[in-house]
């Protein structure tokens, strides 16, 4: 049995411009993300995730998945990665419409069966 772990990580905190933060998915065999935006006042804020197998040049997945957080309080978004065959992910996030944004994300991990012969 593969036992999950959850690497937690701020993305962005009280951030009122655009930024992005990347994961290291060497050796992971299959993922979830959440992601809890805290927006202050009435804001909309836009976050896509990207792929790379550099580290330097990301690309969106062949279907995008891109969440829009709107309102203020805490919101939260749920993305089902399924099978990892990339080396980076990257969360890239837009500067919020009005105030600031805080992410917080919670990727859920499982490691990849190593086998021998």
């Amino acid at each position: 049995m593969r036992v999950p772990q959850v690497v937690i990580a701020t993305v962005a905190n009280a951030a009122t411009g655009s930024g992005a933060y990347t994961f290291d998915m060497l050796g992971v065999d299959r993922a979830s993300l959440q992601l809890n935006a805290t927006l202050t006042g009435s804001d909309t804020d836009v976050v896509t995730l990207k792929i790379s197998n550099d580290g330097v040049n990301f690309v969106g997945f062949s279907t995008a998945k891109t969440v829009t957080f709107t309102g203020g309080g805490t919101v939260n978004a749920l993305f089902e990665l399924g099978p990892i065959d990339y080396r980076y992910l990257q969360v890239s996030y837009g500067a919020p419409s009005a105030d600031a944004v805080t992410l917080v994300a919670y990727l859920n991990v499982v490691a990849t069966l190593t086998q021998y012969v």
